[in-house]
């Protein structure tokens, strides 16, 4: 009861700021005043014009009709330089103050900070009920036009895309997410027709305070997404300085719906989901080969596959020859540089590879991707300081981002900084429960987090953490390679070999890690180790020297 009390004081508060900031309450006042004088000349002329006396009446009668409506003007336009103009997006609502504090906060009324949004998946509309890829696809593209737009912090699309697209609780999302306005929508693709809603709501009174109904056909799509994100950025008065909401896009549906269904399957972390985007991308491109988009992920698929354990040996060579094309096609994106840059650390060029994340980065600062898998380059390379001042600003820019801070801990473990580590393991696990308490199958946050409490001494809890982990995923092979590493880390031999003959058998066994994995080092006097690794370098794990085998 308290809690509605202090919502319902909220809105009410709100409420006001609205009626102050759209001058309503400042209408009302000089309507009275005005009025008033008006009516007072009218009983001095009426009589001396010798109207009726029911002219008195009526004069009153008009001026009380005129008051409502006088307010819903001040509501909707504004007085301007130029005249009488509609308020943008002549919603109501529109400049309702947009804060990071959560619905618990009792400063709603306080200073406004930097304006915060969470884009939530779109929900399904269409008649078949089989869009999932297209309504997250959108959704996406409108979370990128808005990450570039400085002075706005967007959610990360893990954090987000938890809550789903149906009955989110805002009041929560605004909590857990520390947002202020969370950003909702639907998608109705039928043939070559699209209809896509979206509203914005405002997080400290639940209300929607702007929405908008595209209606166009599948062609102007981009158009579409492009007047979206602008229309957002209007209504939350954010001003986008020189950025510019477009992105590099095809401008055949075709080869953006192959690219949408690519990316569903890329953000699966495992060798099969990566193969099966790649087959799209390869698509989009043969569709369109000036996608630049569509080529820079499909070198990361080859990245991906040499990481994981690359039998035939063409994984790298390949990543870099799509890199130099996706650079070609669409050099003034930051995404081509980024896989270029990580296509040149897996080849060991190291310095090439520096430039190109160089590049990613003066085009777009607040990359998180670009500072995250430039961490991931220094770390192949060796450079673990660097390493760990990239993964920071990685954190920094994504402040729910686990993954970026357990990466530095390792990396200040491995330079002997222990107690930054430990510092660094303690809000990891935080941020990894945060999660966690959004989503709980989000096994990789189990995963990584065992680790991070074994690095605190927690080892009964960071064994249950990657039992869940496996118990949830037991085909993901990264995270089986991680579990083989864990085990053997903690002493549990049996178990440790177990789950590196499953990575093995998927293909999921990148021989230079294993080199450099002092968990693994536990373990490599076993004989049962040293025949694993053998008959992983011999192509399979069936005794065969057959590549397609895996």
């Amino acid at each position: 009861m308290n809690r509605l009390k202090a919502i319902d004081r909220k809105r009410f508060i709100s409420f006001l700021s609205e009626l102050k900031e759209r001058k309503v309450l400042r209408v009302a006042v000089a309507y009275f005043v005005v009025t008033w004088i008006v009516i007072q000349i009218g009983e001095s002329t009426f009589e001396a014009l010798n109207l009726p006396v029911w002219s008195e009446t009526l004069l009153v009668v008009f001026v009380m009709l005129g008051f409502p409506f006088a307010l819903l003007l001040a509501w909707a336009y504004e007085l301007t330089p130029d005249g009488i103009v509609k308020d943008p997006d002549g919603n109501a609502g529109s400049r309702v103050a947009l804060g990071r504090q959560g619905y618990d906060s009792e400063k709603v009324d306080a200073e406004i900070v930097l304006p915060s949004i969470a884009v939530l998946q779109f929900e399904d509309m269409s008649p078949e009920q089989d869009q999932t890829y297209f309504c997250e696809g959108v959704a996406e593209e409108i979370m990128g036009a808005l990450n570039e737009v400085e002075g706005l912090s967007v959610a990360a699309r893990l954090a987000s895309f938890q809550f789903g697209s149906k009955s989110a609780d805002v009041f929560e999302i605004g909590r857990k997410l520390n947002v202020s306005v969370v950003l909702e929508g639907s998608v109705r693709k039928a043939g070559d027709q699209i209809r896509i809603t979206i509203q914005l709501i405002n997080v400290h009174t639940g209300y929607q305070f702007w929405a908008g109904q595209y209606n166009h056909e599948l062609k102007d799509i981009f158009e579409v997404q492009e007047q979206m994100a602008q229309a957002v950025v209007n209504a939350m008065r954010v001003s986008i300085g020189d950025n510019k909401l477009t992105r590099s896009m095809t401008q055949s549906t075709e080869a953006y719906d192959m690219f949408l269904k690519a990316r569903s399957y890329f953000t699966r972390p495992d060798k099969q989901s990566i193969l099966f985007a790649r087959s799209f991308f390869e698509k989009a491109v043969a569709i369109d080969p000036d996608f630049g988009r569509a080529w820079a992920k499909l070198a990361s698929t080859y990245v991906y596959e040499y990481l994981c354990g690359d039998t035939s040996g063409n994984a790298r060579s390949e990543a870099r020859r799509i890199s130099n094309i996706a650079l070609r096609v669409a050099p003034g994106i930051a995404e081509t540089h980024i896989a270029s840059g990580i296509a040149y650390s897996v080849c060991e060029d190291y310095a090439q590879a520096d430039l190109e994340f160089e590049t990613a980065i003066a085009m777009y600062p607040d990359s998180f991707n670009a500072w995250f898998t430039w961490a991931r380059s220094k770390t192949y390379e060796g450079d673990t300081r660097k390493a760990a001042e990239y993964y920071q600003k990685a954190s920094e820019i994504r402040q729910g981002d686990y993954q970026s801070v357990l990466l530095q801990a390792n990396c200040m473990s491995e330079v002997g900084d222990s107690d930054g580590a430990r510092e660094k393991a303690k809000q990891g696990l935080e941020r990894a429960e945060a999660v966690l308490e959004l989503n709980p199958d989000e096994c990789r946050a189990w995963n990584m987090g065992a680790f991070a409490l074994h690095r605190l001494g927690k080892l009964d809890e960071a064994k249950r953490w990657m039992e869940t982990s496996m118990q949830n995923s037991p085909r993901n092979t990264i995270l089986t390679y991680n579990a083989a590493s864990f085990y053997a880390m903690i002493g549990e031999r049996d178990k440790s070999l177990s789950y590196l003959a499953q990575a093995a058998d998927s293909g999921c066994l990148n021989l230079g890690w294993i080199e450099k994995d002092a968990g693994l080092k536990q373990i490599s006097d076993d004989p049962r180790y040293r025949e694993i690794i053998s008959r992983f370098k011999h192509g399979c794990m069936c005794g065969c020297a057959n590549p397609a085998c895996l």
